[in-house]
């Protein structure tokens, strides 16, 4: 992995939002499935250096928090504790990437009050 590189899927925020996730809807008519063909391209694109492919994807921090948002009153406490954890990993392993982007993992975080 190279130093200092934002992350791909971070750039794209979210799998959901790579040109490998539109071919697979446009294949398949779902936003995620299999293909190794097409996961073939998270490889060289390097997501799956970070662990991330259509496969596996990375969920960007404002799906989560757009998810909780519309589930409001709907999420039991056990779910809004889930949320708050990945959002905390998203903060701890991709945070400073994120800043790059000019987006700030507390400020998300804040929206949502968890």
């Amino acid at each position: 992995m190279k130093k200092n590189k934002i992350p791909y899927f971070i750039e794209m925020r979210g799998c959901i939002n790579c040109s490998a996730s539109k071919s697979m809807k446009e294949r398949h008519g779902t936003a995620y499935g299999f293909d190794h063909e097409i996961i073939a391209l998270c490889l060289l694109i390097g997501c799956k250096d970070y662990g991330h492919d259509l496969a596996n994807p990375f969920l960007d921090a404002e799906e989560i928090i757009k998810l909780v948002n519309e589930k409001k009153g709907k999420l039991t406490e056990e779910n809004l504790e889930n949320a708050k954890r990945y959002l905390g990993e998203i903060k701890e392993r991709f945070g400073k990437d994120y800043k790059k982007i000019g987006v700030s993992i507390d400020d998300l975080i804040k929206k949502i009050g968890i």
